[in-house]
């Protein structure tokens, strides 16, 4: 079977889930031939550039601007019939592409291909191929719904109901089986281990600040409060690629005396690790993040939510009791009470675990064999 996976760099949740798919089929269907590829980057630059940097642009500078689109387009009306017309004539370009690699099926981790695959096989040009659209947040958006599309792989069960009562969506085309993540949020090391490698104390509660899309001020804040407000706190700091953060952060730590308690990082390979060695995480609602820290049955404190996806992702977590909501004012005083609570922190975890989809890459896997007609080997109907 060829499989091929269209991934985007809007946000990094698109490129990662289709990261674990391909791990995936390496690891354990060796046989499967999967090819990842950009998809906004393939139909061309510019196309890629406007839709990319536009969605940074709006979602830090203009939020709520973008959170009054994403709603309007969630609706069938001139700006969503708008949105799709301009994304379904870009279809011709992904054609090439395809083409090239012969897939049986193609999975798409973004709307905007969604629409300009459904587009090809319209008018024919993907007769014998398979697709399956793979929605990575907690809840949905018009943008994914297309026709012709075989599959809708969802990050909850709860999120069918949108699709069949308000898109029409035929509920025998769709399935909850997660958002895929790596193997290796789900198999933890030995925490002691890891502490200990990692020059952190076992025996101090642990938070880890993901603070990479917080911008400078925001995180800066969480810390210093938190940092103070705690002594016994130990944190974990993860900045990403933000070569300014790190410096305020480093200046911060000194200031207010945290050095021998605060781990402060750049861009991690290892995420993963310290997600299983701590208590809370504080981040931005993602869905990949979510999903991998559920994965590690790890509660969450939510900051800086944008609206749209992250907003009602936030509301997914709240309604499962998986996370809180804090801002840069009351964090420190919301996260050392539910870090007293050991009670409820227990049954955040609690929850998280159950709701964790841990073979969510492996299910997809499966369903793609099913939907091209290959056989599943007994050890994966299990």
């Amino acid at each position: 079977m060829k499989l091929l996976i269209f991934s985007a760099s809007t946000g990094g949740g698109h490129k990662r889930a289709a990261a674990a798919l391909e791990d995936t089929i390496h690891r354990l269907n060796p046989e499967v031939e999967v090819t990842v590829v950009d998809g906004l980057r393939a139909i061309g630059k510019m196309y890629d550039t406007t839709t990319v940097q536009g969605y940074y642009f709006l979602v830090k500078n203009a939020p709520g601007f973008y959170g009054e689109m994403y709603d309007m387009t969630d609706r069938k009306n001139l700006a969503y019939k708008a949105m799709m017309k301009i994304n379904a004539a870009q279809a011709n370009k992904l054609l090439e592409v395809i083409e090239k690699h012969n897939p049986n099926v193609i999975i798409m981790c973004h709307a905007f291909i969604t629409a300009m695959v459904s587009k090809l096989k319209s008018k024919g040009y993907l007769k014998n191929v398979k697709t399956i659209a793979l929605i990575t947040d907690f809840d949905t958006h018009r943008s994914y719904i297309a026709p012709g599309i075989d599959a809708y792989v969802l990050a909850e069960p709860q999120m069918a109901h949108k699709l069949v009562e308000e898109y029409g969506v035929d509920e025998s085309i769709i399935y909850p089986l997660g958002i895929p993540t790596f193997e290796k949020f789900s198999k933890p090391g030995i925490k002691e281990e890891i502490m200990r490698r990692e020059g952190l104390s076992p025996d101090k509660t642990t938070v880890l600040l993901m603070a990479g899309s917080f911008g400078v001020s925001g995180v800066l804040k969480v810390y210093e409060n938190l940092a103070a407000s705690n002594k016994n706190l130990q944190m974990i700091v993860i900045t990403g690629r933000n070569g300014k953060l790190i410096e305020k952060l480093d200046e911060c730590i000194d200031e207010v005396g945290a050095r021998d308690r605060t781990k402060l990082l750049f861009f991690v390979n290892n995420v993963e690790d310290y997600m299983h060695i701590s208590d809370l995480i504080v981040t931005k609602p993602g869905g990949l993040t979510i999903a991998e820290s559920l994965a590690c049955h790890l509660p969450m404190a939510i900051y800086n939510a944008y609206p749209g996806q992250e907003q009602y992702n936030v509301k997914f977590l709240l309604r499962h009791n998986a996370a809180i909501v804090v801002d840069e004012y009351n964090a420190a005083e919301e996260i050392t009470k539910l870090l007293k609570d050991t009670e409820r922190l227990a049954f955040m975890r609690e929850s998280c675990r159950q709701l964790a989809r841990p073979n969510a890459a492996e299910d997809m896997v499966k369903l793609a064999k099913q939907l091209s007609g290959v056989e599943v080997t007994e050890k994966e109907a299990q």
